[in-house]
């Protein structure tokens, strides 16, 4: 019989324990969980605040102090080992800056889901779920529902 002191990568808890792990290591350094978004933490100190949010196995911390990121970034990496990866791109949807300010869209997960039910070469239409239901009747249309609920999320 083993007693584990740590979990293990691909255990069913583990992310469950990293996440767990890490919260506490944010509270201890002043970080307090959103009240909206349970993956959001959020650290004020007079007008310095610095927002980490936590999505799969990747963080995003941004703010508007410099110092204050570099700081949580060196502590983070000392606790846990992390990998910068650099200006945010791409976490779910595709992050693009501007002058004034980010954009957040989906483009890539819309184009893979027209590629994936064929539609990426059909010309655009104010009604794009036509070409994909074809046939005399309602049970026709909708004979493969598993298709029709991965469409439509």
């Amino acid at each position: 019989m083993c007693k584990l002191q740590k979990s293990l990568h691909g255990l069913k808890q583990a992310s469950r324990q990293r996440y767990a792990k890490l919260s506490d290591t944010l509270r201890d350094v002043g970080f307090q969980h959103s009240k909206n978004n349970y993956s959001l933490f959020c650290k004020r100190q007079g007008s310095c605040i610095v927002l980490f949010t936590v999505y799969v196995d990747d963080t995003v911390v941004t703010g508007n102090n410099p110092d204050e990121i570099n700081a949580l970034n060196a502590f983070l990496d000392n606790k846990f080992k992390i990998k910068d990866l650099d200006e945010l791109n791409y976490l779910g949807m595709e992050v693009t800056k501007f002058s004034n300010g980010v954009a957040l869209t989906q483009r890539k997960f819309a184009l893979d889901l027209l590629k994936e039910f064929h539609c990426h070469n059909l010309p655009p239409t104010s009604c794009p779920l036509g070409p994909l239901f074809k046939g005399d009747t309602a049970e026709d249309h909708f004979a493969d529902l598993t298709s029709y609920r991965k469409l439509v999320g």
